[in-house]
C-alpha cells in the first residue's frame, strides 16, 4: 500500500468537522452497506460492551446501539467535534440515551485495559500513516477483553500487486486537496499488521464495488 500524506492532527479535525453534515449525506451512505456486512460478521450480542473508534456522523453507532440494547452504554470516540455532535444527535433521535462519546485520538484511547467485548473501527486506518498503525492496533488490543473481537472496515484493494485509480489520483493531488476531496484516504491492507499486533484468528474479506473495501476480523488471545 502507498504511504499516507502527512497531515497535522488539527487540520484533520478541522476538515472532518467542516464536512460532517455533507459526509453524512454522501460518502457515509455509499459506505453503509459495507458497514452492515461488517457489523453482521461481528456477531454482536445483546448487552456486550462495544467501542466504535472514529464514529463519524453516527450512522454506524446507532446500529451498534441497536445490537447491544438500550440498557447498555455504547461508547465511541472521534477527533472531529462536528462528527461527535452529529453522532450524539442521531443516538438521541433514535431513542438511545446510554452513550459515551469522547473527543480523543486513537493512538491514546481514554479507556482502561480489558474494557470492551468488541472494538469496531471503519474507514479510519486508510487515513493513517503506516508508522502509526502498530500503535493504534496495540491500543485496540489493550482495551479489548481477552477473547474480545476486533472488527476493521477499510478502503482497500484486492492485493498489493494492484495500483488503483484512487491511489494514482491520491499521489497526484496536493495534500490539502486530497484531504478535502478524498478525505485524505487511500487503500490499505491490514491483515498482516493485525497479525503482527498479536491478534489471533485473523480473517480478511474483500468487498469489491463502488467503495472497494476489506473487513478484517480478529480476536484478542484469551491469555
Amino acid at each position: 500500500m502507498i504511504e499516507a500524506k502527512h497531515y497535522d492532527l488539527e487540520a484533520v479535525k478541522y476538515a472532518y468537522s467542516r464536512r460532517a453534515w455533507l459526509y453524512s449525506k454522501t460518502v457515509a451512505l455509499v459506505e453503509w452497506q459495507n458497514h452492515l456486512i461488517a457489523i453482521n460478521m461481528a456477531n454482536i450480542q445483546f448487552g456486550e460492551k462495544v467501542l466504535e473508534v472514529a464514529v463519524g456522523p453516527g450512522l454506524t453507532i446507532v446500529e451498534l446501539a441497536r445490537r447491544v440494547g438500550k440498557d447498555t452504554t455504547i461508547c465511541g470516540i472521534d477527533i472531529a467535534p462536528g462528527m461527535l455532535r452529529l453522532a450524539a444527535q442521531r443516538l438521541q433521535a433514535h431513542g438511545f440515551p446510554n452513550f459515551e462519546l469522547i473527543e480523543a485520538d486513537s493512538r491514546q484511547l481514554p479507556f482502561q485495559e480489558n474494557s470492551f467485548d468488541v472494538v469496531y473501527n471503519a474507514y479510519m486506518l486508510d487515513l493513517i500513516p503506516t508508522w502509526d498503525m502498530p500503535l493504534i492496533l496495540a491500543e485496540f488490543r489493550r482495551v479489548l477483553r481477552p477473547g474480545g473481537r476486533l472488527v476493521l472496515l477499510n478502503m482497500s484493494k484486492y492485493d498489493e500487486s494492484i495500483i488503483t485509480a484512487r491511489e494514482r489520483l491520491y499521489r497526484l493531488l496536493p495534500a490539502k486537496l486530497a484531504l478535502y476531496l478524498m478525505g485524505g484516504c487511500r487503500p490499505v491492507l491490514m491483515e498482516t499488521g493485525v497479525k503482527a499486533a498479536g491478534f489471533h484468528d485473523v480473517k480478511r474479506i474483500f468487498l469489491e464495488g463502488k467503495m472497494s473495501s476489506e473487513i478484517v476480523l480478529a480476536m484478542k488471545p484469551l491469555v
